[in-house]
């Protein structure tokens, strides 16, 4: 990890949510207290993906390819880093009733992702349906056994319905325990949610407050009234990541092998946010330059990100 990664780590609140819980979800974590969203910016850090038009990561980009516009205005990158750094991975899995005969193929999947990610990567399972749950046994909140991941899979069975914005909400709240700076959900489900104890709308305001990155795979049948894909897609979308929807469980392998390689080769810059925005709410945009004989390259990173101000921190 770079040392300026490091220091960051240790002084500055990048992007970060504190989010407690206070009556909303009962049936996630009976002991959170309250319901609180805040984001405190000194360091604007971002987490980039740069993918060519077939989609393969572009390697090999340095500090002056990126351009950082904040509200249309253009900022200066104070820090940068090319280098592949360990990420907090979080797979968010529907085990509703309907996910039956699609559960052998999203374990499949995932242990293929486990193959392609970084050894020092670390993991943890959020599993729901008429509730949502760590999927870990209790006192391991992260584990760098893939074999733990694996096991916590098999010894899950589909049942009821699909709490699903409750189950990203307690996914982006657990993850803000890890001890990486760069940190990713995997949301894979089949289904529109029909039992979370919380409206989509508190679901969006934290995946808005929160650094982390969401892709999201919908496993959804072509006539399927019931489906979530506009929802997957901007969970994806604000955060920088990517919506994926295979046309069959066996496809889903693929794609989990596509985000690996997506992590793995992600770009991390920071940027001072400018004192005379108005508003909590701050929009990014990155371009990337390069000479005219380059293809054109596909940027995705996070859209926005809510700024508290000095008097709430």
């Amino acid at each position: 990890m770079s040392a300026w990664i490091r220091e960051t780590s240790r002084r500055s609140v990048l992007l970060s949510t504190s989010a407690v819980l206070f009556g909303m979800l009962p049936r996630i974590a009976a002991n959170q207290q309250e319901f609180v969203v805040r984001s405190r910016a000194n360091l604007v850090v971002l987490d980039v993906s740069v993918t060519g038009s077939d989609g393969t990561p572009v390697s090999g980009l340095v500090q002056r390819n990126f351009q950082v516009s904040e509200d249309g205005k253009r900022q200066t990158i104070k820090q940068f880093s090319a280098d592949e750094l360990p990420v907090s991975i979080g797979f968010v899995v529907d085990m509703s009733g309907s996910m039956r005969s699609k559960l052998d193929g999203v374990r499949r999947a995932t242990s293929t992702f486990l193959e392609a990610s970084n050894a020092r990567d670390e993991y943890f399972l959020i599993g729901f349906n008429d509730s949502a749950w760590v999927g870990l046994p209790t006192g391991l909140d992260f584990s760098k056994n893939r074999d733990d991941i694996r096991k916590a899979l098999l010894g899950v069975r589909s049942a009821g319905k699909t709490a699903l914005y409750d189950g990203i909400v307690l996914a982006l709240t657990h993850v803000g325990k890890s001890r990486y700076e760069r940190r990713v959900l995997v949301l894979i489900t089949d289904g529109k949610d029909n039992a979370s104890s919380i409206r989509l709308s508190e679901a969006l305001q934290f995946v808005r407050a929160s650094p982390v990155t969401i892709y999201t795979i919908g496993l959804f049948d072509e006539d399927d009234q019931d489906a979530n894909r506009g929802v997957l897609k901007q969970f994806a979308r604000t955060t920088g990541g990517r919506y994926y929807a295979p046309k069959t469980p066996e496809m889903i392998g693929d794609d989990c092998a596509a985000i690996a390689r997506d992590i793995r080769a992600r770009y991390t810059m920071a940027y001072t946010p400018p004192a005379e925005s108005k508003g909590p709410v701050r929009k990014i945009k990155i371009e990337v330059i390069r000479d005219q004989a380059s293809s054109k390259a596909v940027v995705r990173t996070r859209s926005e990100y809510i700024l508290e101000s000095p008097s709430t921190r």
